[in-house]
């Protein structure tokens, strides 16, 4: 059992890492680029205004940008493995089990992890468990209800390279992750849809565009491209394992004595 566990492991993390590099195709292009200044843009007046000592980031491209306004010092990126980590306050785990203490961070970023890792149903449950009561969780997706979500059903020959692992991506309706965040006991304090702009790797089509998408922004419609949710851990999450009573076994069977009218006389 021991060996196939370890064989498991093993696969998940050569699937996770697959899936990462071909990711970082996206993120290089001109679209991915765009992507990541828009969010970042719309992260920084988030990230100045948090509070606590630990920052936990589980994406599918290295985070700094998005962390580079924030003022927690203590910052964790995942990894799929060693060779990826490009300093030591990386976490090298499998996103659905993730080796750290129940209610341990103070805010846990998930950028586009969801909709592109296996079990997205448990990495987010990972996720809340180990953020502290009243921490917050930072949830940014790709809307499938969305020009993005239409880009999908293009043929392959009809878009271009880094758009591709969009078709290999499970994009999630915030309509489905509100289900499961009654399930997880989670509560939605924002939601913020962005980037109205279509799914095109030009790079002059993104640019005179750019103007509308800003005023469409500020609008927050629901037809956005991405959505930022900021999720609020209730208190009393039922998200940690029941610990198991303390024998009584050296107590007697007999039951205590009730007390009597002498014995509760005191001198004086």
């Amino acid at each position: 059992m021991h060996l196939q566990n370890s064989d498991d492991q093993a696969l998940e993390a050569q699937t996770n890492t697959l899936t990462w590099q071909a990711w970082q195709t996206f993120w290089a292009s001109h679209l991915g680029k765009e992507v990541l200044r828009v969010e970042a843009e719309l992260l920084a007046p988030i990230m100045e205004s948090l509070c606590g000592y630990h920052v936990l980031s589980v994406g599918s491209c290295p985070s700094k940008p998005l962390l580079a306004s924030c003022t927690i010092k203590h910052q964790i990126e995942w990894r799929p493995n060693f060779e990826l980590a490009e300093h030591t306050s990386c976490l090298i785990a499998d996103p659905s089990h993730l080796p750290l203490p129940n209610d341990s961070m103070d805010v846990v970023l998930l950028h586009h992890s969801l909709e592109i890792f296996d079990r997205p149903h448990a990495l987010l449950k990972e996720a809340a468990r180990v953020t502290l009561p009243k921490g917050e969780l930072l949830i940014i997706g790709f809307n499938p209800l969305s020009l993005w979500g239409l880009a999908r059903l293009l043929p392959k020959s009809l878009q271009a390279e880094p758009l591709q692992v969009l078709k290999s991506a499970e994009l999630l309706s915030q309509k489905k992750l509100q289900d499961w965040f009654e399930f997880l006991d989670l509560k939605q304090e924002a939601c913020q849809q962005i980037f109205h702009r279509p799914a095109c790797n030009n790079k002059k089509i993104l640019t005179r565009l750019a103007e509308l998408d800003q005023r469409l922004d500020k609008k927050n419609w629901p037809l956005a491209g991405i959505y930022l949710l900021r999720i609020k851990k209730r208190v009393g999450s039922p998200l940690r394992p029941k610990v198991a009573p303390k024998s009584t076994n050296w107590l007697s069977n007999q039951p205590v004595a009730s007390p009597t009218r002498t014995s509760l006389k005191t001198e004086k």
